[in-house]
C-alpha cells in the first residue's frame, strides 16, 4: 500500500472533514464545547497550528463558533442560510452576473411556488401570508421601511413551500434583490408611493387568489408582478451587475 505523506495544509483539511461528518450527523450536538485544543491534538495527532486551521475552515462555514481568551473554546453552531446566502453572492459579483439575471431567476423559481400554494392551500401558509398583507396595509408609502417590508412577502412565499433546496436557493437570490430594491429604484416620491400601492395591491390579489385555489390566474398574475417589478427596479440599469450593488 503506498503512503503519500501529507503536508500539514491536508491534515488540516482531514482533521475539518472528521468534524464537519460529526456535527452533521448529530454526533456532537449543536451548542457542544469541543473538548480542549490539548484533547483534540492527541485525538487527532496533529499540532496546534494544524488544529487552529481546521478550526478557521470550521468557523468561515458557521459550523463552530471559536470564543477565545482562558475559558474560551470552540462551540458546534448550526450552519446558517445567510451565508450560503453571502458566498453565492460573491461568486455572482466576481463572475459580473447582471442584477437583470438574478431578476429572471427569481421569476423562473418563485412562480411554481405560487402554484404549489395555491395547489394545496395550506390554512397555516394562508394565515401567514395574511398577517404580512396586513402588515402592507399600514405601511406609509414611500417611508424608509416600506421597500423591506414588501419584500418580507417575497420571502414568504419561498419560505412557505415544501422544497427545501428551492428555499434555500430563493433566499441566496432574496439577498442579493434586496440590495437591488434598496439602491437601484427611488424609495422616495410619487412613484415609489404608487409602485409601493400596486405592489400591497397585487400581494393582496395574489393571496385572494391562492385562497382560492386558482392556480393559472395566481401564477400568471404573480409572474406579471415579478416582471414588472423588474422593470421598475431596473429602468436604465439594465446592465447593472451584482458588485455594483456594493457602491
Amino acid at each position: 500500500m503506498e503512503v503519500t505523506s501529507l503536508r500539514e495544509p491536508k491534515m488540516a483539511d482531514r482533521v475539518a472533514t472528521v468534524l464537519r461528518r460529526m456535527f452533521i450527523r448529530g454526533e456532537i450536538p449543536e451548542g457542544t464545547m469541543l473538548p480542549p485544543e490539548s484533547e483534540l491534538m492527541e485525538r487527532f495527532g496533529v499540532s496546534r497550528p494544524t488544529l487552529r486551521e481546521a478550526f478557521r475552515v470550521l468557523e468561515s462555514e458557521s459550523l463552530i463558533e471559536v470564543q477565545r481568551g482562558v475559558r474560551g473554546g470552540a462551540r458546534v453552531t448550526r450552519p446558517r442560510r445567510e451565508t450560503l446566502a453571502r458566498y453565492a453572492g460573491l461568486i455572482l459579483e466576481y463572475e459580473g452576473v447582471t442584477v437583470k439575471d438574478v431578476y429572471d431567476a427569481r421569476v423562473a423559481i418563485e412562480t411554481p411556488m405560487v402554484a404549489e400554494l395555491a395547489r394545496t392551500r395550506n390554512p397555516a401558509a394562508i394565515a401567514e401570508l395574511e398577517r404580512i398583507v396586513e402588515q402592507e396595509s399600514q405601511i406609509r408609502p414611500g417611508s424608509d421601511e416600506a421597500v423591506d417590508q414588501l419584500t418580507d412577502f417575497h420571502a414568504a412565499v419561498a419560505r412557505l413551500c415544501d422544497n427545501q433546496t428551492l428555499q434555500m436557493i430563493s433566499a441566496m437570490l432574496h439577498h442579493i434583490i434586496e440590495k437591488a430594491n434598496r439602491s437601484l429604484q427611488p424609495t422616495k416620491g410619487d412613484r415609489a408611493e404608487q409602485a409601493a400601492r400596486r405592489s400591497a395591491e397585487t400581494h393582496r390579489m395574489v393571496l385572494d387568489l391562492i385562497k382560492a385555489g386558482d392556480v393559472e390566474k395566481a401564477t400568471e398574475l404573480w409572474r406579471k408582478h415579478l416582471q414588472k417589478g423588474e422593470e421598475y427596479v431596473l429602468s436604465g440599469a439594465e446592465l447593472s451587475t451584482v458588485v455594483d450593488l456594493l457602491e
